[in-house]
């Protein structure tokens, strides 16, 4: 049997101090975690052959032994360190038919962990992001909005490892999979969600959703965060708060003045004032008539921009005034164009 350099498995020199060990330990370890490569026989492989490394060069009076003879160094005797635990990868095997304890290695590696989750991290999950679409009118308005996103929690069968465990609660090294999350380590979990949008919102807006994120070992959950997407509208554009339509205005009432109604999001019609002589193109302001304010920013105005209109229906008395306009502004029309 080729004899282990433990040394070369952790990628530390033979006169590393004990922070370098650590610190190597740490990286590997967290590389070739079983949680973090579900199904992956090889990471498994190395994840014990690293910790095997680091049991013997961590402990002072192991790493002595194992400098001075090599792989005989078990054979020496020797009193077990104070403090020792279960030491599942003591002789480079597993100390039980095929099955082994993972809690006590991840105890010391992440800082504890949940009796019954030994794959978990003491941390809490982390914040989630979804994006859902709404309509501009509902931007607009605000309001309640139903919303049903799936995250995916912790299985909480095998605690995040994607393993089988067996009658004492060890995990399979066979290869059997969980049969809750199929190896996978985490479940689907739909949450259904009533969001209040807030009137005026825009695109782009994150809105949390505390305790509605994936749930950890500990079963804490963590936030959610829903990222609006405002859809475009046919009729309304939108600049900030600021909003911009477009209104048809009669060619008579553009020369002469008035008014034209006009629709809003919110569904009223508002009559809008047309000075004379408006040109195609010119915006018509109404003051606080845009988005709701929001935030730090300001109720936004409306802007209706003009589109001049020329009937194609002309009545004969209708050309014939035409006709006598054009005279009087010496218009170059052609002769008979009003007929």
């Amino acid at each position: 049997m080729t004899a282990k350099d433990y040394y070369k498995v952790l990628g530390v020199a033979k006169s590393a101090s004990e922070e370098d060990i650590k610190r190597a330990h740490r990286k590997l370890a967290r590389k070739h975690h079983p949680d973090l490569n579900p199904g992956d026989k090889r990471a498994e492989d190395q994840f014990k052959e690293i910790q095997e490394a680091y049991d013997v060069l961590s402990d002072a009076d192991k790493r002595r032994k194992y400098d001075q003879y090599g792989d005989m160094w078990q054979q020496m005797p020797a009193e077990p360190p104070p403090g020792t635990g279960f030491d599942p990868f003591a002789g480079g095997a597993p100390q039980s038919g095929g099955s082994v304890n993972f809690e006590d290695i991840f105890s010391g590696l992440f800082g504890g962990a949940k009796r019954g989750s030994p794959f978990a991290h003491q941390e809490p999950a982390e914040d989630v992001e979804a994006r859902i679409d709404i309509s501009f009118e509902d931007a607009y308005r605000g309001g309640p909005h139903k919303v049903t996103i799936t995250v995916e929690d912790l299985c909480s069968e095998c605690g995040g490892a994607g393993q089988k465990r067996n009658a004492r609660g060890q995990f399979d090294l066979n290869g059997a999979l969980c049969p809750r999350c199929r190896g996978r380590g985490r479940v689907p979990s739909p949450r259904n969600l009533q969001i209040n949008v807030p009137a005026g919102a825009y695109d782009q807006l994150v809105m949390v959703q505390s305790g509605q994120g994936p749930t950890d070992a500990r079963g804490r959950r963590s936030d959610l965060r829903i990222r609006l997407h405002v859809l475009p509208n046919a009729r309304f554009e939108r600049d900030g708060q600021n909003i911009l339509f477009e209104v048809q205005v009669p060619y008579t009432v553009a020369a002469l003045g008035g008014e034209v109604p006009v629709e809003m999001p919110s569904g009223l019609r508002r009559q809008v004032i047309v000075p004379p002589g408006i040109q195609t193109g010119q915006k018509l302001r109404l003051s606080g008539q845009g988005m709701p304010a929001i935030q730090d920013r300001p109720n936004g105005d409306a802007f209706a921009r003009v589109k001049i209109t020329v009937p194609k229906d002309l009545t004969e008395a209708e050309k014939k005034l035409l006709e006598q306009l054009a005279r009087l502004r010496h218009d170059p029309i052609q002769s008979g164009s009003a007929r």
